[in-house]
């Protein structure tokens, strides 16, 4: 019912779409760094949001994928997707028009946030939730503002299986008005400028086909458990938690707010590059043309410009100073989509990814042995007084052609 190959991908813009969503690949531990720092901020009512930014985003999709389907062929195609982008697994056959009480003990984000930080006293799998809702109501035709929904139970509080109920009654969660569709910025890209970007990017551009839920629902790759997320749904819990901030505190408010944000760009940074750059599949087709530490991150960014987060290339590359940039990049086109322009730069964690790919380049053993810490090493490396300091002196959300990130010593 739902085929991933049927979604080709835009070799022109780095982008891929599905049922009218922008899909990116994200690994545990930056969805569970993200959620839990927007958690931690306990002052703010946050459910609301995490929900609704996951019911939103599979809302449209789902009604893309499903319209002139069946009542039962939409049950198999919501099932289809929730397994393929590597989120768990779900049962829809008991749901009807009075919603579903529904019990699955495949969870990636309570699998995850067990492995990450243990047990947790409430519900932690909100982006289930909100699928569920948008599933519920587009199969039985209702608006999302119909619909509410509740985890009762959650793996990550010690239970045996997630239960989420789904019925009919006044939206319990946000709801958002409709977004503008994608406008890509096209202008000339500076180009990576290594002799092997072509055959690395080739080598891994039908990565989307193959990076698919394994039958229990997960994909475990390079290290860490992926997930294929829709961008706009990723990218609303930071804008939303960056715009709640605001409220609570000001200009203040935003700027902590996006340190905090950065810090999980950091850890996707240091866990998925590093992972990538220890696994086999980096060993076998990236390895044998990397020379220089300049190599590895170039060898990086042109695998990466497979996954869907717009062009990565480097005006400038040295242990002491970089300049990254990223054309048509995710957060961006995201924010403008959801928003509008801009007042300040929201790409959040492209610049941590890039100062935890520095970070793993410059200033650990990887590249001479290979060798890369788990949790305490990436503690040490936050905790460095060799860090790096990043500054976003670009955003196309803010009216630049593009995103440019500095980072240096």
């Amino acid at each position: 019912m739902f085929d991933i190959n049927a979604y080709p991908f835009d070799t022109e813009h780095n982008y891929m779409e599905i049922g009218g969503e922008a899909m990116i690949f994200h690994c545990h531990h930056y969805l569970t760094i993200l959620t839990r720092t927007i958690l931690d901020a306990d002052y703010i009512d946050s459910r609301p949001m995490m929900i609704g930014s996951s019911a939103d985003a599979n809302y449209n999709q789902l009604k893309n994928l499903c319209a002139n389907h069946s009542i039962a062929e939409s049950k198999l195609i919501a099932q289809e997707v929730y397994k393929t982008f590597g989120y768990g697994l779900l049962d829809l056959s008991s749901m009807d028009e009075n919603g579903i009480t529904l019990s699955t003990t495949k969870s990636f984000f309570s699998k995850t946030w067990k492995m990450k930080f243990g047990l947790r006293d409430q519900p932690i799998d909100y982006y289930t939730s909100g699928f569920l809702a948008a599933a519920y109501a587009v199969i039985y035709g209702r608006e999302l503002a119909e619909v509410q929904v509740e985890q009762t139970e959650c793996i990550a509080c010690g239970a045996s299986a997630n239960i989420h109920v789904v019925k009919p009654g006044t939206s319990n969660f946000a709801i958002y008005p409709p977004k503008q569709p994608v406008a890509f910025k096209n202008v000339p890209k500076l180009p990576l400028n290594w002799e092997h970007e072509a055959a690395l990017t080739n080598t891994f551009l039908g990565a989307h086909a193959t990076l698919i839920g394994n039958e229990e629902g997960y994909i475990p790759a390079f290290g860490v458990y992926v997930v294929r997320n829709q961008s706009d749904y990723v990218n609303r819990l930071q804008f939303e938690f960056g715009r709640a901030m605001i409220e609570v505190a000001g200009d203040y408010g935003i700027t902590l707010a996006g340190e905090l944000l950065m810090e999980a760009g950091h850890a996707c940074g240091f866990f998925t590059y590093g992972g990538i750059m220890t696994s086999n599949e980096w060993n076998t087709y990236v390895k044998p043309y990397l020379k220089t530490r300049e190599d590895w991150v170039k060898g990086l960014a042109a695998m990466i410009n497979t996954m869907g987060w717009g062009y990565h290339t480097a005006a400038e590359l040295s242990e002491e100073r970089a300049v990254f940039r990223n054309y048509n990049d995710f957060e961006d086109l995201s924010y403008l989509r959801m928003y509008g322009k801009s007042d300040y730069p929201i790409h959040w964690a492209n610049s941590g990814g890039f100062t935890g790919l520095m970070q793993l380049i410059y200033k650990t053993n990887l590249v001479t042995d290979g060798s890369l810490g788990t949790e305490e090493g990436f503690r040490q490396m936050r905790r460095s007084k060799l860090g790096y300091k990043t500054h976003m002196s670009k955003s196309i959300a803010c009216g630049d052609d593009y995103l440019e990130v500095i980072i240096s010593q």
